[in-house]
């Protein structure tokens, strides 16, 4: 009988000691055998090395103007392989263009405040709010909410200088200049104008902006063309094309973008 208990207390023994073995271990816990730690499966995904496969979507990236996805890729690249000399340079070029870049996206968008302001104290709410609107693309966090919805309460006090369906027409011409559709623009003011001795005043400004959005498909063929060139490694036929998309809007923030890429090939 002695025997027969023994036999049965090893074997709730082992059963006991096999289902403690089984229980799911905790991520990262130490092993008591050992004391080493499991791995976490970002450890592996750090580990990955990044080659010339890599560098070359980084370059691609870089090209076709997409530079912080560009500069994530080199970090990761750099931190597998801080001695990959091609990503170095190209990182050391995305530092200096984006400076380059900074600068010029502050001191523009710091010109159009200006020249917002200046054209909403003369009561011109086209280029007011469209300078306004150029001003936060290039710099989106001047962007004051509190200033803007005064704007906005001018131009709706100003709108009530027009009777009827003439009202809502003004506004959508205003809305149209600032979204830089000068054609639907024009035609709203030049109806308006009919009517409206002070809104006369608005067309000749109308004409010269209906100029700059006739010109937006030369300055894309421009660039098209001097980002071909720069692909191809043909920097000074790029510059020229780029010169003639600046001769026509030398804002233009993707022209200067390429610009500035191509100055730091040529240097």
């Amino acid at each position: 009988m002695k025997n027969k208990f023994t036999y049965v207390f090893l074997i709730l023994a082992f059963v006991c000691v096999n289902a403690q073995a089984a229980r799911p271990q905790k991520k990262g816990a130490a092993d008591a055998n050992n004391d080493t730690y499991v791995s976490e499966p970002a450890a592996s995904y750090s580990n990955k090395k990044y080659g010339a496969s890599d560098f070359s979507k980084a370059k691609s990236l870089y090209n076709d103007g997409k530079i912080e996805r560009s500069e994530l890729m080199l970090n990761q690249i750099l931190l597998s392989n801080p001695d990959f000399t091609e990503a170095l340079e190209l990182k050391n070029k995305i530092i200096i263009l984006k400076e380059k870049l900074y600068v010029f996206k502050r001191d523009t968008s710091e010109e159009y405040v200006i020249k917002s302001e200046r054209s909403l104290r003369d009561g011109n709410f086209y280029e007011g709010l469209l300078y306004y609107k150029k001003a936060v693309d290039l710099m989106p966090e001047i962007y004051d909410a509190q200033r803007y919805n005064t704007i906005i309460g001018e131009l709706n006090a100003q709108s009530l200088k027009y009777k009827g369906s003439d009202r809502k027409k003004f506004l959508l011409s205003v809305e149209s200049f600032q979204e830089g559709n000068f054609k639907k623009a024009k035609n709203l003011i030049d109806d308006l104008a009919q009517d409206y001795d002070h809104m006369r005043d608005f067309k000749g400004m109308a004409d010269f902006y209906l100029i700059e959005y006739t010109n937006k498909d030369r300055i894309k063929g421009y660039y098209n063309e001097a980002l071909n060139d720069f692909k191809a490694g043909r920097y000074e036929n790029a510059r020229v094309q780029l010169y003639l998309a600046i001769a026509l809007d030398s804002k233009n923030y993707d022209v200067v973008r390429l610009t500035e890429q191509v100055n730091l090939e040529l240097q």
